[in-house]
């Protein structure tokens, strides 16, 4: 049994296998054309015995870290020989090679061969699809964090969960400490703690986030060698709210924050470093936490800190600390992003304000007391 990409020559076995499949939500003959040409499609035909055996159909959505399994099909004659397994293998590796660490799918609730299987592949369900088929059938939504199987390195970095919906970055920052300082022990206690050092008080709604200056303050009052590379056409986030007395607020914490890391010796690099840069500092084992922006992982444009864990020959690999519950947690450490796709995200707001803190080992780091 042989995968591969269809072609045009294809469309004809592809048509009459779609059409003894499926009585209806079928992809049309002018569809599968169109899968077959397009760029943000792959679409590949399993061959056994002189005939299409199967195929697997998956999408790109531009734009996000989501890729999509729009149709997984085995003839009856051949199944039994795991041949759908091999075209969801071929699926996955296509979304990691166009730069998509997810992929998503659509299966009926009541299509229990097919549930299991996405299970036993590593997919988890989502959410219950009310009439989502043509027949009124219901469907499950179901999704799998993809992991490359090339050569890595990968820092030993503890994963931390952030436990409210602003304290990613002292989740990112107590992460990178646990790693840097064996002794460091992680805890809510001391993510508000860091919280309060380094937020910037307000932002658009709710409570403030955590700016690049203040991280890097906290880190270098908890002993760690620090430079801050931060690039922003204004004060961070201060473009996030509109009253004049809170952005004036914004103004004067930033301030300080800059005057404390200057009379602390904190070298702050106007410019964001090159991928050879970050690369190599990932290499002597520097912990990195980088302001993104979650448009192209969720849709919504926020700001969110992430510490980067480890480095391939094609992808960046990085922990995030949010997860929507326990189970989401365990798919949230070495996270992979393409090298090209990490520059994407970075940047926050209309001014594009990036920032990277950069935290080097160091035998002399050495914990204050209260953490």
């Amino acid at each position: 049994m042989k995968v591969r990409i269809a072609q045009l020559y294809d469309l004809d076995a592809l048509n009459t296998l779609e059409a003894q499949l499926f009585d209806g939500d079928r992809i049309s003959p002018r569809q599968m054309r169109r899968f077959i040409k397009s760029s943000q499609s792959v679409l590949f035909l399993a061959e056994a015995e002189g005939r299409t055996a199967g195929y697997g159909l998956v999408l790109f959505h531009r734009g996000t870290q989501l890729a999509r399994l729009y149709s997984l099909a085995v003839d009856p004659d051949f199944r039994g020989r795991r041949i759908a397994q091999q075209l969801l293998a071929a699926c996955e590796t296509a979304a990691l090679e166009n730069g998509f660490n997810t992929l998503r799918l659509e299966v009926r609730h009541d299509n229990l061969p097919a549930r299991n299987l996405y299970e036993k592949c590593g997919y988890s369900p989502l959410k219950v699809l009310i009439h989502y088929y043509d027949d009124l059938a219901d469907g499950l939504r179901m999704q799998k964090r993809l992991t490359p199987v090339e050569a890595k390195f990968l820092l030993p970095l503890p994963l931390y969960v952030q436990t409210t919906p602003f304290t990613c970055g002292p989740a990112c920052l107590m992460m990178s400490l646990a790693y840097l300082q064996p002794d460091y022990q992680p805890c809510r206690q001391l993510e508000m703690q860091l919280w309060r050092e380094a937020t910037t008080i307000f932002m658009a709604s709710g409570h403030g986030g955590c700016s690049g200056h203040g991280l890097a303050l906290a880190a270098n009052r908890r002993g760690c060698k620090v430079t801050l590379w931060a690039q922003s056409q204004s004060t961070p986030f201060i473009d996030s709210v509109r009253d004049v007395k809170k952005k004036e607020i914004i103004e004067l914490v930033h301030q300080d924050f800059c005057q404390q890391l200057d009379e602390a010796g904190v070298a702050v690099v106007e410019a964001m470093p090159p991928a050879s840069q970050i690369e190599a500092w990932l290499r002597q084992g520097c912990c990195l936490l980088m302001l993104i922006s979650t448009y192209r992982f969720n849709g919504c444009k926020e700001p969110h800190w992430i510490v980067l864990s480890g480095v391939s020959e094609q992808f960046f690999f990085f922990h995030d600390p949010y997860a929507e519950d326990r189970a989401d947690s365990g798919h949230r450490a070495h996270v992979p992003l393409t090298k090209a796709g990490l520059s994407q995200v970075l940047g926050f707001g209309r001014q594009k304000q990036t920032a990277c803190v950069v935290l080097h080992p160091t035998a002399a780091a050495v914990i204050p007391p209260g953490g």
